[in-house]
């Protein structure tokens, strides 16, 4: 009797151990089952969130739909910003100068080239060569007014014109318009510079090295 006795509270041992690792084994299987569920929620809501764009039937393009709104701003700057330091960026030789340029006229319309154009007439870049002149740009602050399209923007910039025996810093203040275009390798943001003018490029100071 005392045998059957041990030998039923042995199985009712085993039965308690199956219970509790079918227990743990549901419970693994339902965390599983949910972690898997809401992962997959995530990444078909990410899914809507995206468009693709096809560019003139060449290239398929990426762009998050919520994204492309907040990053806006930041583009516009960056790209203004960028366009500003490669034309204003100069070092006194002819490579440097028409790497700049060109990648500067990239970003914009064909008043850029204009003011290119007329500096070039004027012999500005050749002075800087044959005098061995550095000059270098550094943005201040961009004003952006999106209320209206094509955006209206004012650049504040330092000019630093470095010779032999001194240094010449500049105020620069330009103005022009931003609207989109499609993105390209020379052009990431997909942006065009128009109507850029210069409002101020007066000499702020000047020391001796």
């Amino acid at each position: 009797m005392e045998k059957t006795i041990k030998t039923f509270s042995r199985i009712e041992n085993s039965f308690k151990g199956l219970r509790l690792i079918a227990m743990i084994a549901l419970a693994s299987s339902t965390i599983v089952s949910a972690t898997s569920v809401i992962l997959a929620l995530r990444y078909a809501q990410k899914q809507h969130e995206k468009i693709y764009v096809l560019d003139q039937g060449k290239s398929l393009l990426l762009a998050l739909q919520s994204d492309k709104v907040a990053n806006k701003p930041i583009e516009v700057k960056d790209h203004i910003t960028r366009f500003h330091e490669l034309f204003f960026t100069l070092a006194p030789n002819v490579e440097s100068i028409e790497h700049n340029i060109n990648a500067a006229l990239n970003l914009a319309d064909r008043r850029a080239y204009e003011h290119y154009n007329d500096m070039q007439e004027q012999g500005y870049y050749s002075r800087l060569i044959n005098a061995s002149i550095s000059q270098s740009l550094t943005v201040d602050s961009v004003k952006i007014d999106y209320s209206s399209y094509p955006y209206n923007a004012r650049t504040y910039a330092t000019m630093y014109i470095v010779r032999s025996n001194s240094v010449t810093v500049k105020d620069l203040v330009t103005t022009c318009t931003v609207r989109d275009i499609a993105r390209s390798d020379v052009n990431p943001h997909g942006l065009l510079i128009e109507k850029l003018e210069i409002m101020d490029n007066s000499t702020r100071k000047e020391k001796m090295r």
